[in-house]
């Protein structure tokens, strides 16, 4: 090979390395880059979802919470109704009314159907739906036997109450407590 072709060869092949090299090295760059963009978009991504599960944990909490105090004062208000049919005593000026603690069980709960658990639906549900059957049996013409179904209920709906709270507390992740009330655990002792 004449001298010339080869040093022509030598200088191709050199500019050719250069040339290639650059074009390397920058495709390199942009493939790190690219991987750079794909890891911060998958952090943003995890933390989208942390705060989205974040949020729906505070708005079932909040439903929680509204969902059993709303459950413990309709069962409080047919408690004490129940009270005044059987001693003909009349309520105090203080004891929730019937009506509005009815209404305000009627809202949570179909405020938690959006939010709450399968489990805490149907433990709340329950309860709920044994208080307004509890509910349309307590009226000032119910019979004694009547009212005594309705203190059974009150009862049922005692450990109604437990049960859909302890399932809400297990569906937040805040309790490792059995669902079913402990024997001789809390129970209020009734009247008969």
């Amino acid at each position: 090979m004449d001298p010339t072709v080869s040093s022509l060869v030598v200088a191709v092949v050199g500019v050719l390395g250069t040339l290639l090299s650059g074009l390397l090295a920058h495709r390199g760059a942009l493939r790190s880059k690219a991987l750079e963009l794909d890891r911060q978009a998958g952090e943003r991504e995890a933390e989208r979802q942390a705060l989205e599960r974040r949020e729906l944990r505070e708005l079932r909490r909040s439903s929680y919470a509204t969902l059993n105090q709303a459950l413990r004062q309709f069962h409080l208000a047919l408690s004490r109704h129940h009270r005044w049919l059987t001693e003909g005593t009349r309520p105090s000026p203080e004891t929730p009314d019937l009506t509005t603690a009815r209404d305000t069980l009627r809202l949570a709960y179909a405020d938690a159907q959006m939010v709450a658990s399968d489990a805490v639906l149907k433990a709340g549900g329950d309860t709920y739906f044994l208080l307004l059957r509890l509910d349309r049996l307590l009226t000032p013409e119910a019979t004694p036997e009547q009212l005594d179904d309705a203190a059974s209920l009150l009862r049922q709906g005692s450990e109604g109450l437990y049960e859909a709270r302890q399932t809400m507390r297990r569906d937040l992740g805040i309790t490792d407590l059995p669902i079913a009330r402990p024997e001789g655990h809390g129970r209020l002792r009734w009247r008969s």
